[in-house]
Protein backbone atom coordinates (compact mmCIF):
# COMPACT_ATOMS: atom_id res chain seq x y z
CA UNK A 1 0.00 0.00 0.00
CA UNK A 2 2.62 2.49 0.64
CA UNK A 3 4.13 1.88 -2.85
CA UNK A 4 1.09 2.13 -4.37
CA UNK A 5 0.58 5.37 -2.28
CA UNK A 6 3.48 6.65 -3.93
CA UNK A 7 2.65 5.97 -7.82
CA UNK A 8 -0.17 7.55 -7.81
CA UNK A 9 0.49 10.57 -5.58
CA UNK A 10 3.45 10.90 -7.74
CA UNK A 11 1.76 11.67 -10.68
CA UNK A 12 -0.11 14.59 -9.35
CA UNK A 13 1.36 18.11 -9.77
CA UNK A 14 2.22 20.09 -5.70
CA UNK A 15 -0.78 21.69 -5.81
CA UNK A 16 -3.22 18.78 -5.72
CA UNK A 17 -1.15 16.77 -3.51
CA UNK A 18 -1.50 19.42 -1.09
CA UNK A 19 -5.34 19.97 -1.41
CA UNK A 20 -6.14 16.39 -2.26
CA UNK A 21 -6.27 15.30 1.19
CA UNK A 22 -7.98 18.00 2.94
CA UNK A 23 -12.08 17.09 4.56
CA UNK A 24 -12.00 13.53 3.58
CA UNK A 25 -15.41 12.08 4.41
CA UNK A 26 -14.43 8.63 5.27
CA UNK A 27 -11.97 5.21 3.89
CA UNK A 28 -13.68 5.27 0.40
CA UNK A 29 -13.09 9.12 -0.25
CA UNK A 30 -9.39 9.14 0.81
CA UNK A 31 -9.23 5.93 -1.89
CA UNK A 32 -10.66 8.11 -4.79
CA UNK A 33 -8.62 10.80 -3.87
CA UNK A 34 -5.23 8.92 -4.34
CA UNK A 35 -6.23 9.29 -8.41
CA UNK A 36 -4.63 12.07 -9.27
CA UNK A 37 -7.09 14.80 -10.67
CA UNK A 38 -4.63 16.20 -13.26
CA UNK A 39 -2.56 13.11 -14.56
CA UNK A 40 1.52 14.76 -15.02
CA UNK A 41 4.90 13.26 -15.45
CA UNK A 42 6.09 16.66 -15.00
CA UNK A 43 8.02 15.84 -11.29
CA UNK A 44 9.81 13.47 -13.21
CA UNK A 45 10.98 15.75 -15.95
CA UNK A 46 11.93 18.04 -13.71
CA UNK A 47 13.75 16.03 -11.21
CA UNK A 48 16.00 15.39 -13.91
CA UNK A 49 16.15 17.99 -16.37
CA UNK A 50 14.29 21.16 -14.23
CA UNK A 51 12.07 23.22 -15.21
CA UNK A 52 10.37 26.76 -14.44
CA UNK A 53 7.94 25.66 -11.11
CA UNK A 54 11.08 24.39 -9.44
CA UNK A 55 15.14 24.17 -9.04
CA UNK A 56 14.58 20.34 -8.90
CA UNK A 57 17.68 19.18 -10.98
CA UNK A 58 19.11 18.62 -6.87
CA UNK A 59 22.42 16.91 -7.95
CA UNK A 60 20.09 14.03 -8.40
CA UNK A 61 22.49 12.30 -11.25
CA UNK A 62 25.79 12.87 -8.46
CA UNK A 63 23.97 11.01 -6.02
CA UNK A 64 22.08 8.66 -7.87
CA UNK A 65 25.76 8.15 -9.06
CA UNK A 66 27.76 7.83 -5.66
CA UNK A 67 24.93 5.47 -4.91
CA UNK A 68 25.49 3.32 -7.71
CA UNK A 69 29.62 3.55 -6.60
CA UNK A 70 29.23 2.15 -3.16
CA UNK A 71 26.16 0.16 -3.75
CA UNK A 72 27.88 -2.00 -6.71
CA UNK A 73 31.49 -1.48 -5.27
CA UNK A 74 30.61 -2.64 -1.70
CA UNK A 75 28.88 -5.52 -2.69
CA UNK A 76 31.85 -6.81 -4.55
CA UNK A 77 34.03 -6.30 -2.24
CA UNK A 78 31.49 -8.30 0.68
CA UNK A 79 31.05 -11.34 -2.00
CA UNK A 80 34.94 -11.31 -2.23
CA UNK A 81 35.92 -10.79 1.91
CA UNK A 82 33.00 -12.96 3.13
CA UNK A 83 33.68 -16.09 0.42
CA UNK A 84 37.01 -16.04 1.60
CA UNK A 85 36.23 -15.56 5.34
CA UNK A 86 33.50 -18.33 5.03
CA UNK A 87 35.60 -20.87 2.82
CA UNK A 88 38.31 -20.19 5.90
CA UNK A 89 36.55 -20.76 8.93
CA UNK A 90 34.81 -24.17 7.93
CA UNK A 91 37.05 -25.42 5.43
CA UNK A 92 41.17 -24.87 6.72
CA UNK A 93 40.70 -25.05 10.88
CA UNK A 94 43.65 -22.65 11.39
CA UNK A 95 44.38 -22.80 15.32
CA UNK A 96 42.05 -20.24 17.17
CA UNK A 97 39.76 -20.16 14.14
CA UNK A 98 36.21 -21.15 15.85
CA UNK A 99 36.76 -19.35 18.69
CA UNK A 100 37.57 -16.41 16.85
CA UNK A 101 34.71 -16.59 14.14
CA UNK A 102 32.23 -17.02 17.48
CA UNK A 103 34.11 -13.49 19.41
CA UNK A 104 33.36 -12.08 16.37
CA UNK A 105 30.07 -12.92 15.85
CA UNK A 106 28.84 -11.88 19.56
CA UNK A 107 30.79 -8.32 18.65
CA UNK A 108 28.60 -8.28 15.56
CA UNK A 109 25.34 -8.05 17.93
CA UNK A 110 26.39 -4.66 19.29
CA UNK A 111 23.81 -2.16 17.63
CA UNK A 112 25.71 -0.17 14.85
CA UNK A 113 25.28 3.16 16.32
CA UNK A 114 28.05 1.80 19.21
CA UNK A 115 30.32 1.87 16.17
CA UNK A 116 29.49 5.80 14.66
CA UNK A 117 31.87 7.34 16.71
CA UNK A 118 35.29 5.35 16.02
CA UNK A 119 34.00 4.77 12.41
CA UNK A 120 34.07 8.76 12.13
CA UNK A 121 37.20 9.26 13.89
CA UNK A 122 39.09 6.88 11.87
CA UNK A 123 37.74 7.88 8.44
CA UNK A 124 38.45 11.47 9.66
CA UNK A 125 42.12 10.20 10.31
CA UNK A 126 42.23 8.72 6.82
CA UNK A 127 41.05 11.05 5.13
CA UNK A 128 38.03 10.02 3.98
CA UNK A 129 35.42 12.28 4.97
CA UNK A 130 33.13 13.66 2.07
CA UNK A 131 34.86 10.63 0.43
CA UNK A 132 33.05 7.34 -1.08
CA UNK A 133 35.76 5.34 0.55
CA UNK A 134 34.14 6.07 3.93
CA UNK A 135 31.07 4.70 2.27
CA UNK A 136 32.36 1.36 0.46
CA UNK A 137 35.03 -0.10 2.88
CA UNK A 138 33.41 -0.22 6.77
CA UNK A 139 31.25 -2.42 5.71
CA UNK A 140 32.94 -5.47 3.71
CA UNK A 141 33.49 -7.54 6.05
CA UNK A 142 29.92 -8.34 7.58
CA UNK A 143 29.43 -11.57 10.31
CA UNK A 144 26.12 -12.21 9.27
CA UNK A 145 27.10 -12.65 5.48
CA UNK A 146 30.14 -14.87 6.81
CA UNK A 147 28.24 -17.04 8.74
CA UNK A 148 25.80 -17.38 6.09
CA UNK A 149 28.48 -18.64 3.28
CA UNK A 150 29.90 -21.06 6.18
CA UNK A 151 26.51 -22.42 7.27
CA UNK A 152 26.04 -23.23 3.53
CA UNK A 153 28.98 -24.75 3.25
CA UNK A 154 28.57 -27.20 6.01
CA UNK A 155 25.95 -28.79 3.57
CA UNK A 156 28.88 -29.61 1.08
CA UNK A 157 30.68 -32.85 1.60
CA UNK A 158 34.49 -32.85 1.89
CA UNK A 159 34.98 -35.32 -0.61
CA UNK A 160 35.34 -32.42 -3.39
CA UNK A 161 37.89 -30.95 -1.68
CA UNK A 162 39.84 -34.09 -0.50
CA UNK A 163 39.64 -34.78 -4.80
CA UNK A 164 40.99 -31.31 -5.58
CA UNK A 165 43.86 -31.83 -3.28
CA UNK A 166 45.01 -35.45 -4.30
CA UNK A 167 45.36 -34.01 -7.80
CA UNK A 168 47.80 -31.25 -6.14
CA UNK A 169 45.60 -28.55 -6.23
CA UNK A 170 46.07 -25.27 -3.56
CA UNK A 171 43.59 -24.53 -0.94
CA UNK A 172 43.20 -21.47 -3.38
CA UNK A 173 42.65 -23.48 -6.29
CA UNK A 174 40.19 -25.41 -4.00
CA UNK A 175 38.15 -22.60 -3.46
CA UNK A 176 37.66 -20.45 -6.57
CA UNK A 177 37.60 -23.94 -8.92
CA UNK A 178 34.95 -26.02 -6.54
CA UNK A 179 33.66 -23.73 -3.90
CA UNK A 180 32.79 -20.89 -5.38
CA UNK A 181 30.47 -22.55 -7.78
CA UNK A 182 28.94 -24.72 -5.45
CA UNK A 183 27.87 -21.92 -3.34
CA UNK A 184 26.61 -19.60 -5.88
CA UNK A 185 23.37 -19.53 -4.98
CA UNK A 186 24.29 -18.05 -1.15
CA UNK A 187 26.36 -15.95 -3.00
CA UNK A 188 23.44 -14.36 -4.72
CA UNK A 189 21.72 -13.78 -1.59
CA UNK A 190 24.83 -12.27 0.09
CA UNK A 191 25.02 -9.98 -2.91
CA UNK A 192 20.84 -8.98 -2.68
CA UNK A 193 21.61 -8.25 1.13
CA UNK A 194 24.67 -6.16 0.65
CA UNK A 195 23.21 -4.07 -2.62
CA UNK A 196 20.52 -3.47 -0.45
CA UNK A 197 22.10 -2.95 2.54
CA UNK A 198 24.64 -0.33 1.00
CA UNK A 199 21.80 1.62 -1.01
CA UNK A 200 19.34 2.04 1.14
CA UNK A 201 21.74 3.12 4.27
CA UNK A 202 20.86 6.27 5.65
CA UNK A 203 22.76 6.94 8.99
CA UNK A 204 26.06 6.31 8.24
CA UNK A 205 26.19 8.86 4.99
CA UNK A 206 24.55 11.35 7.06
CA UNK A 207 27.04 11.53 9.19
CA UNK A 208 30.12 10.97 7.30
CA UNK A 209 28.96 12.80 3.73
CA UNK A 210 28.64 16.69 5.04
CA UNK A 211 28.75 17.64 1.39
CA UNK A 212 25.88 17.67 -0.37
CA UNK A 213 27.84 16.98 -3.54
CA UNK A 214 29.09 13.82 -1.48
CA UNK A 215 25.55 12.03 -0.40
CA UNK A 216 24.02 8.82 -1.93
CA UNK A 217 20.55 9.13 -3.19
CA UNK A 218 18.89 7.80 -0.03
CA UNK A 219 20.28 10.51 2.61
CA UNK A 220 20.03 12.88 -0.10
CA UNK A 221 16.43 12.76 0.07
CA UNK A 222 16.16 14.15 3.19
CA UNK A 223 18.14 17.49 1.69
CA UNK A 224 15.53 17.74 -1.29
CA UNK A 225 12.70 18.07 1.62
CA UNK A 226 14.03 20.74 3.25
CA UNK A 227 15.96 22.67 0.20
CA UNK A 228 13.21 22.89 -2.40
CA UNK A 229 10.07 25.00 -0.70
CA UNK A 230 8.81 21.40 0.26
CA UNK A 231 7.58 20.63 -3.00
CA UNK A 232 6.18 17.08 -2.08
CA UNK A 233 5.48 15.96 -5.11
CA UNK A 234 8.65 16.58 -6.02
CA UNK A 235 9.87 14.54 -3.44
CA UNK A 236 7.63 11.15 -3.69
CA UNK A 237 8.59 11.08 -7.46
CA UNK A 238 12.55 11.23 -6.47
CA UNK A 239 11.51 8.50 -3.43
CA UNK A 240 9.73 6.41 -6.27
CA UNK A 241 12.74 6.85 -8.69
CA UNK A 242 15.09 6.15 -5.73
CA UNK A 243 13.74 2.23 -5.13
CA UNK A 244 13.91 1.64 -9.20
CA UNK A 245 17.37 0.02 -9.05
CA UNK A 246 17.12 -2.32 -5.91
CA UNK A 247 13.50 -3.49 -7.21
CA UNK A 248 15.18 -4.55 -11.03
CA UNK A 249 17.84 -6.16 -9.06
CA UNK A 250 15.83 -8.50 -6.94
CA UNK A 251 13.65 -8.62 -9.78
CA UNK A 252 16.60 -10.29 -12.16
CA UNK A 253 17.81 -11.94 -9.53
CA UNK A 254 14.61 -13.23 -7.47
CA UNK A 255 14.59 -17.31 -9.24
CA UNK A 256 18.41 -17.32 -7.11
CA UNK A 257 17.19 -15.85 -3.96
CA UNK A 258 17.33 -18.59 -1.10
CA UNK A 259 17.91 -21.50 -3.62
CA UNK A 260 18.85 -24.34 -2.67
CA UNK A 261 21.08 -26.88 -4.99
CA UNK A 262 21.56 -30.97 -4.79
CA UNK A 263 24.86 -31.41 -4.79
CA UNK A 264 25.11 -35.12 -3.45
CA UNK A 265 24.76 -36.36 -6.81
CA UNK A 266 28.39 -35.71 -7.51
CA UNK A 267 29.52 -37.73 -4.69
CA UNK A 268 30.04 -41.71 -5.47
CA UNK A 269 30.39 -44.87 -3.41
Amino acid sequence: MPIIWLLLNSFKTDSDFITSFSNIKGPLDYISRLVPRNFTFINYIEIFVGGETANTTANMYTMFKNSIIVAFSQTIIILIVTSLSGFAYERLHFPGGNALFWTLMYISMFPNAVSVLPLFKISNSLGWVNSLHALIWPGTAGMFNIFLIRNFLKGIPRDFDEAAYIDGASSFQVYLRIILPTIKPVLIVVALFAFNGAWNDFLWPSIVMTDVNSQPITPGLRLLMGQYEQKWAHLIASTVVSIVPPFLIYLVAQKYFLQGISISAGVKG
